[in-house]
């Protein structure tokens, strides 16, 4: 099992670096920010964003970057072929689309912008990846669905390779059901009855996805054994799990740590 870490909710940037170059030392998997542009108090800052990822990009060398997760309905479709391929492009294709359909609603009242239904949120991310693909081929594209709609759309220059695409599907079953026919990797809240639903979505789709775990650890509750805790979703056949490892004030510890317990 391999280790990720997300360095949020934290606005300290030096201590991202650190923390990051850390992870990139010690051999763990990823690193990444949540993706939320609003707070709902000014004073809960963190960094976050697309500059963000790019920033470890280029003082890192190993580590791949995972956002956990972007909110797909916050990005037109061609921002999202634009960014991704770009932060492919710039971590030597070390980047992963990480992205979920987007739950927040308070994000979306704040500043004025409609919330879809759960059923159009999901079906629109379905739809935009399936686009997406296409247009990381770096070639003109037509579409035509329900919610993606697209005439000669190209975004070039084109990524290396397509980048792995892992979908926050948390505990929902429609977004476990729907993500199963187009993830390279299903990424759940760390709960046993949403691991087991992702492996049996698996299966039944036969195609080769991955499972993975984000696992949140409130402000001092950071686990007494954490070899213990991160042994636990191997035994369930979780493939990665992602730690926010931006609370308190040594992130680059709290890497280090990860990195011991996983050895």
């Amino acid at each position: 099992m391999r280790i990720g870490v997300t360095f949020s909710p934290t606005d300290r940037w030096e201590a991202i670096v650190e923390a990051a170059r850390a992870a990139d030392e010690e051999g763990l998997e990823g690193v990444g920010f949540w993706d939320h542009y609003h707070s709902q108090r000014p004073e809960w800052s963190y960094i976050t964003g697309w500059s963000a990822h790019a920033g470890l990009a280029m003082v890192t060398s190993h580590v791949r970057l995972v956002p956990m997760v972007l909110c797909g309905p916050n990005y037109l479709l061609g921002v999202l072929a634009r960014e991704s391929s770009v932060l492919a492009i710039i971590s030597r294709g070390r980047f992963e689309l990480g992205i979920g359909a987007g739950d927040y609603e308070a994000e979306f009242t704040a500043w004025g912008v409609p919330f879809p239904d759960a059923p159009s949120r999901v079906a629109m991310l379905e739809e935009s990846i399936a686009a997406l693909r296409e247009i990381w081929q770096g070639k003109l594209v037509d579409w035509q669905g329900e919610h993606v709609r697209l005439s000669a759309a190209a975004s070039t220059p084109a990524p290396p390779q397509s980048p792995r695409v892992v979908v926050g599907v948390g505990k929902s079953r429609r977004m476990i059901e729907s993500a199963v026919g187009y993830a390279d990797e299903l990424n759940v809240y760390a709960d046993e009855d949403a691991i087991r639903a992702a492996h049996v979505a698996i299966d039944r789709s036969a195609r080769d996805v991955t499972v993975s775990v984000y696992r949140h650890f409130d402000y001092g509750n950071w686990p007494a054994d954490l070899r213990a805790d991160l042994g636990r979703w191997e035994s369930l056949g979780v493939d990665r799990v992602f730690v926010n490892a931006g609370y308190g004030d040594d992130l680059a510890g709290r890497v280090r740590e990860l990195a011991a317990a996983h050895r």
